[in-house]
């Protein structure tokens, strides 16, 4: 810890960071503030009675019968921001430094401990990245994933980080999920644009119970209701494209099948709308990074490979495929 305390710079350390320093150094020791014997405790609080007002936090750190003593400038009982009257510091102080007896001092810091340490306990309790340094005690994710419905187990098992997850949590639990958050977020996560086009045509594939026969009775063979010509329908409702881009060459790659960041796109999408639309992506890559063609094995044909020339101010069309079909 005296490496975290800078004597020559001690402004720029605060008491909550160095209370939350030490929680975070022996997980297997009860939090700051949740210790039933002071012998499972490896500090002591205590506060410097000074008549001046606290120039900063933390007065010093020193080792004290085996146990880290910190020492503070005020959120205790003395100095002029104190509770008590002023010249019961004056006493503390006179007994302290001109007599050499911090009795008094030392008294003080039996409630000093105390009550610091659970000032820091309730400070901690609401915040999610303090409790992050003690996973095993954090709770905070298991109330935004009650929010949000979602399993930890189920999550933790997910390609997507789970604090990514819940970190959208605003835009997936909201009922009707709108194509600019989906986009924002994509684009927040990948730092990459991206755009959805909505009402993508596409053809949906009729059951074979739905088919029309002549000559054969069935709910889809009244003509002017059910009846319909072909084996598919043509659709507009039920897809839409996400146009992410324009790519530099390494980014398009971890994005094309086999890429390392398809499967985290097709969680993030089916996070916001499960599986209830059909969708596809179409990559833009920079014109400048579009490599020329080798015929070494190194690119792969319809994935990665460009013939002729390309606009030197438009982006170039990439991939246009369905990740579903691969992240299956």
């Amino acid at each position: 810890m005296r490496a975290w305390f800078d004597q020559d710079r001690p402004w720029r350390s605060g008491f909550l960071s160095l209370m939350r320093a030490i929680a975070a150094r022996d997980p297997s020791r009860p939090a700051p503030g949740e210790a039933d014997l002071p012998s499972q405790e490896t500090y002591r609080i205590g506060q410097r009675p000074v008549l001046a007002f606290p120039p900063r936090e933390v007065a010093s750190l020193d080792t004290r019968h085996g146990r880290l003593d910190i020492r503070l400038f005020g959120l205790g009982i003395w100095g002029p921001q104190g509770p008590l009257p002023l010249h019961a510091t004056e006493l503390a102080y006179h007994r302290s430094v001109a007599l050499q007896d911090r009795t008094l001092e030392h008294f003080a810091d039996l409630f000093h401990h105390r009550a610091l340490a659970l000032f820091y306990r309730a400070w901690a309790a609401g915040q999610s990245t303090a409790a992050l340094d003690r996973p095993d005690e954090e709770r905070f994710s298991f109330y935004i994933a009650s929010l949000m419905g979602t399993d930890q187990a189920e999550a933790r098992q997910s390609c997507l980080p789970t604090h990514a997850r819940y970190g959208a949590s605003a835009h997936i639990v909201r009922e009707s999920r709108n194509p600019e958050g989906l986009a924002a977020t994509l684009s927040q996560y990948f730092d990459v644009p991206i755009a959805v086009e909505e009402y993508v045509p596409h053809w949906i594939r009729v059951d074979e119970t739905g088919h029309c026969r002549l000559g054969m009775p069935g709910a889809s063979s009244f003509m002017g209701e059910s009846a319909m010509l072909g084996e598919q329908v043509a659709d507009r409702q039920h897809k839409f494209r996400l146009v992410i881009g324009p790519l530099d060459f390494s980014r398009y790659l971890r994005l094309t099948p086999r890429g390392e960041d398809l499967c985290t796109l097709v969680e993030w999408v089916r996070a916001f709308i499960g599986y209830e639309y059909d969708w596809e992506i179409q990559l833009l890559i920079k014109p400048e990074e579009v490599p020329a063609p080798r015929v070494d094995g190194r690119q792969r044909l319809g994935h990665s490979t460009w013939l002729g020339e390309c606009d030197p101010a438009q982006p170039v069309s990439g991939m246009v495929f369905e990740p579903e079909i691969y992240a299956a």
